[in-house]
């Protein structure tokens, strides 16, 4: 490796820590605070640099909640990825790992809880909702594409209106279970699995 590429590289290295030590401090104060009380000037403050250097790496305060929400969204929809793909041909045991890797995920991180049941069901801090997009898409709809794309290339032939609602009904009942938590996850998923498969004849 040539010097400027040994530059360049711990140049890398050092913006890809700053923004997550940046990230680390927005969500430390969402979680205190409520997504009202963050300022970037605070934030620069709390990790060393100044608040000209924070806008330039994240640009408005906006796109710094926006980074931050799809941090946390890109560990959750690869948590459901990963779960989906330990179980190859057996939509049961997918739908049965996934389901309750979402409801407890989303009960237990403290920011997705935040915003998905407590923003939800009280109007607390209703700011950060807006930022629950992954690339313009609502929530749902994201979790309801990582889903169908599992399913299409496990059985590819099945027909396109039975696995259609076959994931909407999961992900649409899982939301339903996320925001109005009356049984465990262990319940919530098996539940689902029942849905998934008797929606999904290709798939027995």
């Amino acid at each position: 490796m040539s010097v400027v590429d040994l530059r360049a590289e711990t140049r890398a290295f050092a913006r890809s820590r700053l923004r997550e030590l940046a990230l680390d401090a927005t969500r430390q104060v969402v979680l205190e605070q409520g997504w009202a009380a963050v300022r970037m000037g605070a934030i620069a403050a709390r990790i060393g640099i100044s608040r000209q250097s924070l806008h330039a790496e994240f640009g408005t305060k906006d796109d710094l909640g926006n980074a931050l929400v799809m941090r946390e969204l890109e560990e959750f929809f690869g948590g459901v990825q990963a779960r989906l793909a330990e179980h190859p041909r057996d939509l049961a045991g997918a739908i049965t790992a996934a389901a309750a890797y979402m409801v407890t995920e989303a009960r237990d991180n403290p920011l997705l809880e935040r915003v998905l049941t407590r923003s939800a069901a009280t109007g607390d801090d209703p700011s950060l909702l807006p930022l629950l997009t992954v690339r313009g898409e609502p929530l749902i709809d994201s979790a309801i594409a990582v889903v169908r794309d599992w399913v299409v290339g496990q059985w590819p032939a099945a027909d396109p209106a039975e696995v259609r609602v076959m994931v909407e009904s999961v992900v649409r009942l899982c939301q339903s279970h996320i925001l109005t938590p009356t049984k465990t996850p262990t319940e919530v998923a098996a539940d689902l699995a029942v849905v998934a498969v008797r929606c999904l004849p290709a798939a027995r």
